[in-house]
């Protein structure tokens, strides 16, 4: 038969064991601080953006070209991270690792209705990073007149290195935060459990439930300051040194 309980009695088991959850929590929040800070590779990020548009002539742009340059930003965003243009990075920057390698550190992001391309590259090395992202938008704005027959990219912001620049991860504040919530979590799950697996009876009601009978009576604790009357039997007395 399952044991109810209610919210009083949580309260109760929680505040009682409040050291225990305290003690798991700031150990969650301690190893979590000694992993971020000190075990992860921080990693960082730079990005190169690039601008779709067609030469503008005498008469200016119109319609239809920013139209045309709008559909091919999707197709370009592709062809950045195709083996043609990446290989060639691994290659002139003599990077020592695989084509599918690089292209887990590359991110083309597209804004919407814009002609605007960002190659956003992630590296443990901010300097490399840097390198890879101006480095892709160099080759792929060569390579894009010889596969489109289109002189329409150009390169609007390279890449800098930028001093004191903060990693995208790992975000200690956040994972000591997160850590912080599971510590409490995980404390009171295992106060609960402490609090169900220890069958001692503390009072008249953990009496009743577990042999099912009534409480006739219980003895009152005894101050040890107060006199015991002349009155009663000799062996209540109190013996004197």
């Amino acid at each position: 038969m399952l044991e109810t309980i209610s919210l009083r009695e949580v309260y109760l088991i929680l505040k009682n064991r409040m050291r225990l959850i305290l003690a798991i929590t700031i150990a969650f929040m301690i190893m979590t601080a000694l992993i971020s800070y000190y075990m992860i590779t921080p990693i960082y990020q730079t990005s190169t953006q690039l601008l779709i548009s067609q030469q503008q002539t005498e008469a200016g742009l119109d319609s239809q070209s920013i139209e045309t340059d709008l559909q091919l930003v999707a197709t370009y965003s592709e062809i950045i991270k195709s083996p043609i243009i990446l290989e060639q990075v691994v290659s002139q920057l003599e990077l020592g690792i695989s084509y599918e390698e690089l292209q887990e550190k590359v991110t083309v992001e597209i804004a919407e209705s814009s002609q605007l391309l960002n190659i956003v590259v992630a590296d443990a090395d901010l300097a490399a990073a840097v390198k890879i992202a101006n480095k892709t938008a160099e080759i792929f704005e060569v390579e894009i007149m010889e596969l489109m027959n289109a002189d329409n990219v150009s390169i609007l912001s390279p890449a800098v290195v930028m001093e004191n620049q903060t990693p995208i991860s790992p975000n200690p504040p956040l994972n000591i935060l997160l850590s912080a919530i599971v510590g409490l979590l995980v404390g009171a799950a295992l106060a609960m459990i402490l609090r169900y697996l220890d069958t001692t009876l503390r009072g008249e009601k953990d009496i009743q439930d577990v042999l099912g009978i009534p409480v006739l009576g219980s003895i009152s604790p005894m101050n040890e300051e107060e006199d015991i009357p002349a009155n009663e039997p000799i062996a209540f007395k109190r013996r004197e040194a």
